[in-house]
């Protein structure tokens, strides 16, 4: 099982017109990707006017069989035309889940969330917020991680268990990456969360004990697009 990541950066106002276009173009004839498709998100923070992709696939042949197989489809060629006159950015990177069993209810423990079998988390609404948080750890520092997460970090995440979404490491792109994905209703419950994790005695100490680990951390905002189809993992 991995997950590819896409962010596609869209011309100035364009995330409305990327929405419209999938519209336009139906979800059928891409039902191969749309089949493991975890939710497509816009920035709330970070870089302006880009939407985030998360896909969970079986491997890298299957990403390669589903995805790239749909350029042989001629009926798709004008929304490729169309949308890539939008586009100003693609990047894409691969991640498997981190292995730690608590962090990943959606995936770990004998579970795997797909959109035609997965629990819809809530009802999509403008105002859920999704946190990717990012820790890049220096070279060799994911299995100290994972050792901090077991001593420490479980203990401390268990306030956000009904809010996590997966933990990830990265398999291609920035390695020695680890992100973590939560959900909210509303930005207040995520300031409030945030707040009681950051008092949390396990949560301080767990950040203790990675800080040697660290060269960099940060927090991404993003909302689901309001799109069923889109969003999955909300009803």
């Amino acid at each position: 099982m991995i997950f590819e990541r896409r962010a596609y950066t869209m011309e100035p106002g364009h995330v409305p017109a990327f929405d419209q276009a999938q519209i336009d173009r139906g979800f059928y004839l891409v039902k191969s990707y749309m089949d493991r498709l975890v939710g497509y998100f816009s920035t709330l923070t970070g870089t302006t006017d880009q939407i985030v992709h998360l896909y969970r696939y079986d491997s890298l042949d299957d990403w390669n069989t589903r995805l790239r197989g749909l350029y042989g489809v001629p009926e798709l060629t004008p929304y490729f035309v169309n949308t890539r006159k939008i586009v100003r950015r693609q990047v894409n990177g691969f991640y498997e889940l981190l292995p730690v069993e608590a962090l990943n209810p959606l995936w770990a423990g004998g579970n795997d969330w797909l959109p035609d079998n997965g629990q819809r988390l809530a009802t999509l609404s403008g105002d859920v917020v999704v946190e990717e948080r990012s820790f890049q750890l220096r070279p060799g520092g994911i299995p100290m991680f994972v050792e901090a997460c077991n001593e420490t970090g479980i203990a401390a995440l268990r306030q956000m268990e009904d809010r996590a979404i997966g933990a990830f490491m990265s398999m291609v792109g920035p390695l020695h990456n680890v992100t973590l994905w939560w959900w909210y209703e509303n930005a207040a419950e995520r300031d409030a969360r945030q707040a009681a994790l950051a008092e949390d005695r396990d949560w301080r100490l767990f950040i203790q004990s990675i800080t040697p680990l660290l060269t960099d951390q940060s927090s991404l905002l993003l909302t689901p697009r309001p799109i069923p189809e889109m969003s999955p993992l909300f009803d």
